[in-house]
């Protein structure tokens, strides 16, 4: 058993940078010590891009140790139940190969691994992106061989819940809620029994449109655009090249909010909040929430969350969690393990699927 303090070292990749930080953690909070972006030119390929990261990666994790484990953002590991899990080769695998997609998080696991091996400590990942508890119910689409899948930002998402549910007084895994991680794409998920029942699936699925994805769009629309500019075109005109992007010229919703009095603007902003009430409503039918919350870096975003309080409080409480808490979620996942709170998975001892759920 660990004492009662450990110094977790966090690793978050993304498209241009990798973010590291250096956190204490205990029962009570997770502090953060240091904290450094590492930027980067873009890749043509994970395995050049995770050399390129490598070398900086390890000479910080050499100004930060000693540390008592490493903590990653998960990659697309294929569908997988919350939670903790060790980094080991059959991850790593995974991540590399890319058979569930290759993102810049898949390098999250790789360089915790070497690091892991150097320092002679764990690593983990927590709530990767791919985290599917969905109910059978909810898998159901209205198309024979396309089921809805869960890619949300899981991570963030359940952190922020638990802080919500401590706010209500209530235990996470007591306490139904229905929450929306507003970033460069949508999440919306349900939370029951401290599962994620129901989302959508924002990388390139459903719900509302965001910065740069289109969300849910009439499927006349995708059969034309696939039909005329072919297959990869579409998934990028719908996954990076649409919402307030493509509508009006800029994913920067700190842009947007500066444009609120030219009309379009207000409009397009306007449907923004309203197709997240809709949606987070439409999960609310599931079972009705104790409680909404907002949160990710659009939670900033000041009229876009009135005008979601605004249609949501008759409901319920909205509470609002603005900004990204990742890498406090990383490092407190990985106290979870440490401590015996939460006995950390392997992922090729989990199946998945519905069928491992």
């Amino acid at each position: 058993m660990y004492p009662g303090v450990v110094r977790v070292f966090a690793i978050n990749p993304g498209s241009t940078s990798t973010k590291l930080a250096l956190l204490e953690v205990d029962a009570s909070e997770a502090r953060l010590l240091e904290e450094e972006v590492v930027r980067h030119a873009p890749a043509p390929s994970l395995a050049a891009d995770l050399e390129r990261r490598r070398e900086q990666v390890l000479t910080q994790a050499q100004a930060w140790a000693p540390f008592d484990a490493l903590a990653a953002r998960g990659g697309l590991l294929g569908p997988l139940p919350a939670g903790v899990y060790v980094v080991d080769e059959a991850m790593v695998r995974v991540c590399l190969e890319a058979p569930h997609g290759a993102h810049p998080a898949n390098l999250a696991a790789p360089l915790a691994l070497e690091l892991a091996r150097r320092y002679g400590v764990p690593a983990f990942v927590v709530d990767p992106p791919t985290v599917d508890e969905l109910e059978e119910v909810n898998r159901i689409s209205g198309a024979p061989g396309v089921p809805r899948r869960s890619r949300v930002h899981a991570l963030n998402l359940r952190y922020t819940a638990r802080k919500v549910a401590a706010e209500l007084g209530a235990r996470f895994e007591e306490v139904p809620l229905v929450g929306a991680h507003l970033g460069g794409g949508t999440s919306v998920v349900r939370f029951a029994r401290g599962r994620m029942v129901d989302t959508n699936d924002a990388l390139l699925g459903e719900g509302p449109f965001s910065p740069n994805r289109a969300g849910t769009v009439p499927v006349y629309g995708v059969i034309e655009k696939t039909a005329r500019d072919g297959r990869q075109a579409a998934r990028n005109f719908f996954g990076r090249a649409s919402g307030f992007k493509g509508l009006l010229g800029t994913d920067d919703l700190r842009r947007v909010e500066a444009r609120l009095d030219e009309p379009q603007v207000r409009l397009t902003t306007d449907a923004y909040a309203l197709q997240v009430v809709k949606y987070m409503l439409g999960l609310a039918a599931g079972e009705r929430p104790q409680a909404f919350f907002l949160t990710g870096a659009g939670a900033r975003f000041g009229y876009v969350v009135r005008q979601i309080e605004a249609r949501l409080s008759w409901a319920a409480p909205v509470h609002v969690h603005p900004g990204e808490f990742e890498m406090q979620a990383l490092a407190t996942g990985a106290w979870r393990a440490l401590s015996g709170q939460e006995n950390p998975k392997r992922m090729d001892e989990v199946r998945h699927g519905s069928a491992g759920l």
